[in-house]
């Protein structure tokens, strides 16, 4: 029982880093580019508030991913095994010095918009009468050349500091 233990240790261990995602520092207005992609933050909005007599700073942050490849970049589904969530899922932003309070976020992701392919087929209808649907079908998800993808979310830092943001990018394999 011991070397079946080991065994499962050992192999995780030696798996584990293909399966990491590496973290880029991000800073607002200076995107990181990876495989043709821009993925950054913008700060919209920024407030002091007081919070139990301490004092915060509340940032809302747009986190966007922008195509600059010159190509429409295809993710197709893939097999999972504990299910399919999140297959369109572009990048992962952490903040860093977030802290969570009010019920705000730590992080966000930036999603590709679903790609659908028409299928036409031949249906008989109830009189026996044949006629030719088109159905959509998603085959997957897409981000097109020059497509922006973005979304918001709020954070409360420490006061006197500004988000440090990570970005961790989900890599597309290339078609």
């Amino acid at each position: 029982m011991n070397r079946f233990f080991i065994c499962c240790f050992f192999l995780i261990t030696l798996y584990s880093p293909l399966f990491g995602q590496q973290a880029y520092e991000v800073e607002p207005g200076k995107p990181t580019q990876f495989n043709g992609i821009d993925y950054g933050f913008e700060i919209r909005n920024e407030r002091r508030i007081d919070i139990s007599g301490e004092s915060f700073m509340r940032y809302e942050l747009t986190i966007y991913a922008t195509n600059k490849s010159n190509c429409t970049k295809i993710m197709l589904p893939k097999q999972a095994l504990l299910g399919q969530d999140d297959q369109n899922e572009l990048a992962n932003f952490d903040c860093l010095n977030a802290t969570g309070k009010r019920l705000t976020s730590k992080n966000g992701k930036v999603m590709a918009r679903p790609f659908v392919v028409p299928y036409r087929q031949r249906v008989k209808n109830a009189e026996g009468k044949e006629l030719v649907t088109t159905t959509n079908i998603q085959a997957g998800h897409m981000l097109r050349n020059g497509e922006t993808v973005n979304n918001s979310f709020i954070v409360i830092v420490p006061n006197g500091e500004r988000p440090v943001m990570k970005v961790r990018i989900v890599e597309i394999p290339d078609l």
